[in-house]
C-alpha cells in the first residue's frame, strides 16, 4: 500500500519516543548508562514485535529532529536512547551550558490557549524533568528540534539573567537547550525577553 514504509517508520517513532521517555523501567527494561537500552530487549516488547533492527535503524537515521541515537556496547550489542523529552530519570548526559553567549537566542514556543497562564505564571516542565528550548526559531539554521512545528507563540528566554540567579541550562545531543526551572519546575515569566506570534507580532 502507498506510504505503508512510511507509515511504519512513523509510528515506530511514536512507540520509541513512548518508551524511551517514558515507561522503560514501568514496562521492565532497564536503563544503561546515558540512558541507553539495549535495542534487542526493545524488539522483545510486545509492542514492537513486528519491527526488526533495521526498521530502527531507518527509524533513527531519518528522524527530522534527530530523538534517537544508537550506540554499541563493548560486546557489540546495540543500545539506543532518547536524546530528552523524558518524563522519568534516565540519567542522559546532558552538558550543562555555563556561557549563556554561546546561545544568543533561546526560544520556546507554545500555543495561544497557553500563553495566558503561561504570562502569568511562567513556563513549566509539567510532567517532563525539563522546560524545552530551540536555540532559534523554527526553520533558523542549526534548529533541529526543541518546539513543536505547529507552535503559535515564541517566548525569547533571557538566559543570561536566568542564570545569574541560579537556574541551570543544558543541551542534549541534538540541541535542544533544557531547564529543570525552580524548585517548583517553573521558569517565571520575569526572565521571559519577547512574546512573539507565527506573524511576528508582539503577543
Amino acid at each position: 500500500r502507498y506510504g505503508q514504509p512510511r507509515d511504519k517508520t512513523i509510528q515506530l517513532s511514536k512507540a520509541l519516543s513512548w518508551l524511551l521517555r517514558h515507561a522503560v523501567e514501568e514496562q521492565g527494561l532497564t536503563f544503561q548508562p546515558g540512558g541507553y537500552v539495549y535495542v534487542s530487549d526493545v524488539l522483545k516488547h510486545p509492542s514492537f514485535q513486528s519491527y526488526t533492527l533495521d526498521d530502527v535503524h531507518k527509524c533513527v537515521e531519518t528522524n527530522e529532529k534527530k530523538r534517537f541515537g544508537l550506540k554499541t556496547d563493548e560486546q557489540g550489542q546495540e543500545m539506543i536512547r532518547a536524546h530528552q523529552g523524558h518524563s522519568i530519570d534516565a540519567h542522559v548526559d546532558l552538558r550543562e551550558i555555563t556561557d549563556p553567549h554561546e546561545f544568543p537566542t533561546v526560544v520556546h514556543g507554545t500555543y495561544l490557549r497557553h500563553w495566558p497562564n503561561i504570562g502569568q505564571g511562567g513556563l513549566s516542565k509539567m510532567n517532563r524533568t525539563h522546560i524545552h528550548f530551540a536555540p532559534g526559531m523554527p526553520r533558523d539554521s542549526g534548529v533541529i528540534s526543541g518546539m513543536r512545528s505547529s507552535a503559535q507563540v515564541f517566548i525569547t528566554i533571557d538566559m543570561e539573567k536566568a542564570m545569574n540567579d541560579g537556574y541551570k541550562f543544558y543541551v542534549s545531543t541534538n540541541n535542544v537547550i533544557l531547564c529543570p526551572g525552580n524548585s517548583q519546575g517553573y521558569l517565571p515569566s520575569e526572565y521571559f525577553k519577547s512574546t512573539i506570534d507565527k506573524n511576528g507580532k508582539l503577543v
